[in-house]
């Protein structure tokens, strides 16, 4: 029964191990900060490095204000990637090793960091981090690693963490605790009321389109209210151009058709245009195109009292037209889709990888997990270590609460190598 237990986490952790793997081939610095505008090779690699010094740092002042002293001779970072941290992290350690699950992001790591570093990269596919003795490092660092991990693996490279570390050493890693509600993140994203205000004009309507026919339109909208339109609201609680289509008396036959995000924060007075590609209904009749904004997962603007753009459209029978067949969307219609209704306990992000998996083969998608703060500090006390602080950290995501553990391990603890478990 044991044996079969072992079994269960362990085919986990090797589908994880394949899924890391690919990234690393494929996208490994999308793979470490998923920002979805970087998508396909898109990071800058001195930017993506710029972004782990500033973490450093940061991390550096925060165990300083914490008073977490500790000695800068060995250091562990769990679940390097590419070295993002590890490097930044090299410079306070006479001896820094990062490890990960994925040689293909440790062969990217030793590719991007041939040439002068202090840094050793390992490859660790174990449940555990059984190539290192007890009591090896001063420091043990984890970060962006421990959430794409399922909570029972995650606790158990928590009491290794403190194995590994020295007595009286730091452990210092970051993991969420539990997702927030989607109504409380709206309510913090949320337009004031008196933003809703915008006048909309569409360039040159098309006065008849066949069935299912698709029409890219001019759209320009001007910003009359006193507050600005940002375009990067966070958690998906961004602002688009949008459209129905209504029935001639009023009633809508479809009430989601086509998504436009805008161009850039538009600020009071301001006006901008933009194309929004429509898809007439399937059954041909006579409509009314309405364009409007919308703030996802908040409301239409048209809910608040501003006005909306309507043309009149007569729809025709297309004679290629399949009626029972379904309507194909594309790539993008379905993206905007998924970032509309995405799944709560997913990384955002993970929503549209699935999707891209369709068009791009084999790219694996982001698993997200939590751990309850109580359970991460009992876990913690049994292992041997001392919770000094749990700083609110926001690292994974305006989705999740999430904490970075600041720890000390205890002069005596009872904490022991996987080769003497259980005797």
């Amino acid at each position: 029964m044991i044996a079969i237990l072992m079994r269960m986490p362990l085919r986990r952790f090797r589908s994880l191990a394949r899924s890391w793997e690919g990234l690393g081939r494929t996208d490994p610095l999308f793979g470490i900060l998923s920002d979805p505008t970087k998508w396909g090779g898109k990071w800058d690699a001195d930017e993506f490095f710029a972004s782990g010094r500033a973490h450093v740092e940061k991390l550096l002042r925060s165990l300083n204000d914490a008073r977490a002293a500790f000695k800068r001779d060995t250091c562990l970072d769990f679940g390097c990637g590419v070295g993002r941290l590890t490097v930044p992290l090299s410079g306070s350690f006479n001896r820094t090793i990062g490890v990960d699950i994925a040689r293909s992001m440790i062969d990217q790591a030793r590719r991007y960091h041939a040439a002068g570093s202090q840094c050793e990269f390992l490859v660790n596919r174990d449940l555990d981090l059984r190539q290192f003795p007890d009591a090896t490092f001063d420091f043990v660092h984890s970060c962006l690693v421990l959430q794409h991990i399922p909570p029972d693996i995650s606790i158990r490279y928590i009491e290794e963490f403190f194995r590994v570390c020295k007595p009286g050493g730091l452990v210092v890693f970051q993991l969420p605790s539990e997702a927030r509600p989607e109504s409380v993140i709206s309510a913090e994203h949320a337009l004031p009321d008196s933003a809703h205000v915008a006048a909309i004009a569409i360039t040159d309507p098309p006065a008849s389109l066949e069935s299912s026919e698709f029409a890219t339109l001019g759209i320009v909208v001007t910003n009359n209210s006193s507050v600005a339109w940002r375009h990067d609201i966070p958690a998906g609680r961004h602002i688009c151009v949008a459209n129905h289509w209504r029935r001639q008396d009023g009633d809508v036959t479809i009430f989601d058709d086509a998504r436009a995000l805008l161009p850039r924060t538009i600020g009071p007075g301001e006006s901008f245009e933009v194309p929004l590609r429509v898809q007439a209904p399937g059954e041909a009749g006579e409509y009314v195109l309405e364009i409007d904004l919308v703030q996802e997962f908040v409301c239409w603007f048209a809910e608040k009292g501003s006005n909306t753009a309507r043309s009149a459209v007569k729809v025709s029978q297309s004679a290629a037209a399949q009626p029972d067949a379904p309507v194909a969307t594309t790539a993008a219609a379905q993206v905007a889709a998924a970032l509309r209704n995405p799944a709560p306990t997913r990384h955002p992000f993970s929503i549209i990888d699935r999707i891209l998996r369709r068009f791009r083969s084999g790219a694996p998608s982001f698993e997200m997990h939590s751990v309850p703060r109580p359970q991460v500090e009992e876990a913690v006390r049994n292992a041997g270590g001392h919770l000094l602080q749990a700083i609110d950290d926001n690292a994974a995501g305006p989705r999740w609460c999430s904490y970075t553990y600041v720890c000390r391990r205890l002069l005596s603890t009872r904490a022991v190598s996987p080769a003497n478990q259980g005797r």
